[in-house]
Formats: structure tokens, C-alpha cells, sequence
């Protein structure tokens, strides 16, 4: 019988609890935690291994990066663990890999008529969160025994650092950074501020945010061994539009970015001039109508309309 290759997925079974709930949570022999993930302990010390990697170099517009995706096996153990950690209850200002919540949701925190914004990001945030974090996640949050904590850590790395091409990589890197986040919130709390995050990009909104704002955000940043992008720093004052996670506060209206409308002109085009099929530009059009369907109803229509011609 051939063997079903699907790609693992995350599967969170709609539930949700605390921390203290989580099946890894005070897990006290690396046996358990084999069995929790479906493995045996032979198992998860061979797929600590770096080796058990593909790694590969991408390209978007312009920019490379170098992407660590875990090989069958350890792919399916990564899913596992990330299916587990998506399930803890993670506060509102989180807004990245939680059902219910996305990128428009994150913008839509921050809608509001007077309020100034600052973006942030965190440079190679991945690649900065490393296997001791890791290890202190789970040792002095999840109370796992020692050994159990080292072996999570190795299983989650590659090269002592959390990868970048692994679907445990986005919940692991915000429960290991979660006390920055939270030092975060407690400044943004302090001047009244709006936080949310979006893996590694942080927006704040309020009437009180300054220059003098962001040397702490910077500072708290650095006390955990990250580094804000030097030139990713973004401040919009009240009247200001403001580009928040691939779209754009006007006023107190969301919506697209103009060089969205202009990305489907230019595809339709192209999609009307081709002699023969092209299902990448079709996959490509079709998810760029979709998306600013979130914004204008007629695009939504249009997105119906082309899917059913093709």
C-alpha cells in the first residue's frame, strides 16, 4: 500500500486551555513526553540530529533567505509539538498563528481617530531565539524535569537557534520570548498604549508614544538578546495613514495597500495575455483578488467569479 505523504498540519481540535492544562506541562521523563508525541525515545535522540534538516536558500523580491525545513520524520514530531502549543491560551495582544486572529485583526487593534503608532521589528527573530530559551520555556514555565527540558530544546533547533522553515518555529518563538513580550506590555500599559504582536512585528498605538518610547522598547529588546531592525522603525502621527501588517489604517478605515490594487492590475494583464494555461500566475491572481476581498466586496465577487472560470 503506498504510503499517504501529506504534509503534517497543525491540529489544535478546537481546543483551548491554560498552561497548566497542556499535556508538556510538569512532564517529568522523556519517555512521557515520546508518548505524548507519538515517537519513541530511540526516536527523538536520532532527530536531534542537524541532519534531519533540508536547507535551502529563497528568494523574495530581492531579499534571500536561508530556510532550515525538517525532514519527514522530524517534521511530523515538529507539527505535533506546535498542534500542542497552539492549544495554551495566549493573551490578546497575540495575533499570529491563533485561530480568529490575523493580520487584520492586528491592524484593526489600532484603529482610531488621534492615536499616534509605532511599528517595530524584530530583526532574524528566529534565527536570535536560541536553544537556551528554548530550554528555560520549558524547564521554568512548562516545570518540565531537566532532561526532558534539554531534549525539547535540541528537538526544536537547528544550530542552537529555532529554524526557519518548521511549523513549530512561530509558537515556539513566542512562548520563549514571552517574558520580553510581557516586559513590553508593561511599558506600553504604563503610557496607555495599544501592543499587539505578529511574530516579529510589533505595532503600539496611543495618544503618549515618543522617541523615548521606543529607547525602552529597544533596550527591553536587547536584555533578551535580540536587536530591533535598525531600519524598519516606523512612526505615523494621528492624521497619518499607517502601514500595519500588509495594510493600511486611513483615518479609521482599514485598508489595502495601493500597491496591492496595482500587483492585480498588472497579473490580470498578464493572466489575458498568456496563449496557454499558467496555474502559478492563476494560484498568484487569485489569492491577491481574495485577499483585498477582505476590504472591498467587489473584489470578493471577483474572486468568485474568477475561480469559477478557472
Amino acid at each position: 500500500m503506498t504510503q499517504n505523504r501529506r504534509k503534517p498540519r497543525i491540529q489544535t481540535k478546537n481546543k483551548s486551555y491554560p498552561l497548566q492544562d497542556s499535556p508538556l506541562f510538569k512532564l517529568t521523563t522523556k519517555r512521557k513526553l515520546a508518548k505524548i508525541i507519538f515517537s519513541e525515545l530511540a526516536e527523538l535522540k536520532q532527530l536531534c540530529n542537524d541532519n534531519n534538516y533540508s536547507c535551502f536558500t529563497e528568494i523574495t523580491k530581492g531579499k534571500t533567505r536561508f530556510i532550515q525545513a525538517p525532514l519527514r520524520r522530524l517534521d511530523m514530531v515538529h507539527t505535533r509539538i506546535a498542534s500542542l502549543l497552539c492549544r495554551i491560551d495566549v493573551p490578546n495582544e497575540l495575533h499570529s498563528g491563533t485561530k480568529g486572529r490575523s493580520i487584520f485583526s492586528n491592524a484593526k487593534a489600532h484603529l482610531g481617530v488621534g492615536r499616534r503608532t509605532v511599528t517595530v521589528d524584530i530583526k532574524s527573530f528566529f534565527k536570535s531565539t536560541s536553544r537556551s530559551q528554548v530550554f528555560d520555556f520549558f524547564s521554568d514555565t512548562m516545570k518540565c524535569a531537566p532532561d526532558v527540558a534539554d531534549l525539547l530544546s535540541r528537538l526544536l533547533t537547528f544550530n542552537d537557534h529555532i529554524p526557519t522553515g518548521s511549523r513549530v518555529s512561530m509558537p515556539m518563538a513566542y512562548f520563549a520570548n514571552q517574558k520580553m513580550f510581557c516586559d513590553m506590555q508593561a511599558v506600553a500599559d504604563a503610557r496607555g498604549a495599544t501592543m499587539t504582536i505578529y511574530v516579529d512585528d510589533l505595532t503600539f498605538s496611543g495618544t503618549k508614544l515618543n522617541h523615548q518610547f521606543v529607547d525602552k522598547i529597544s533596550n527591553i529588546t536587547e536584555k533578551y538578546k535580540h536587536t530591533l531592525h535598525p531600519d524598519k522603525t516606523r512612526f505615523y502621527g494621528p492624521k497619518a495613514a499607517k502601514c500595519i501588517t500588509g495594510t493600511v489604517i486611513v483615518g479609521n478605515e482599514l485598508r489595502p495597500r495601493n500597491c496591492q490594487y496595482k500587483a492585480v492590475h498588472e497579473d490580470m494583464q498578464n493572466w489575458l495575455s498568456i496563449n496557454k494555461p499558467d496555474d502559478a500566475l492563476a494560484a498568484r491572481l487569485l489569492g491577491r483578488i481574495s485577499f483585498i476581498g477582505n476590504f472591498d466586496a467587489r473584489f470578493k465577487d471577483k474572486a468568485v467569479r474568477f475561480r469559477r472560470a478557472l
